[in-house]
């Protein structure tokens, strides 16, 4: 059985200014984690078909590069939707469960 996780990391950032807190924001960034190596392999490739480029950052838990352009996604659009995408209509995965609290889905193929 092959498994895919599309995980979630959030980021909070906090503005302060003489000990007083000015500002708060907070970066979503997406990994995806497959449990066949090759399976990331095809994955990247197939960003880059479609004039994107996956580049996972490690050390900070954030990904790098361009979205692939994918011709139903023209509006609001992230590493998510993509992600979910690639995985259900291309690589024929099903989704399986959800990560609680938030932090992503699971999916999986015979």
């Amino acid at each position: 059985m092959y498994t895919a996780k599309i995980i979630r990391h959030r980021h909070k950032y906090h503005h302060y200014l003489n000990d007083d807190l000015k500002d708060v924001r907070e970066e979503t960034h997406f990994k995806i984690i497959f449990s066949h190596p090759e399976e990331l392999i095809k994955f990247e490739k197939w960003c880059q078909e479609n004039k994107g480029d996956y580049d996972y950052d490690k050390e900070n838990s954030c990904q790098r590069g361009k979205l692939p352009q994918i011709e139903m996604f023209k509006e609001e659009i992230c590493w998510c939707d993509i992600m979910g995408f690639y995985l259900m209509h291309v690589a024929g995965y099903r989704f399986y469960s959800t990560i609680h609290p938030y932090k992503g889905e699971v999916y999986v193929r015979e």
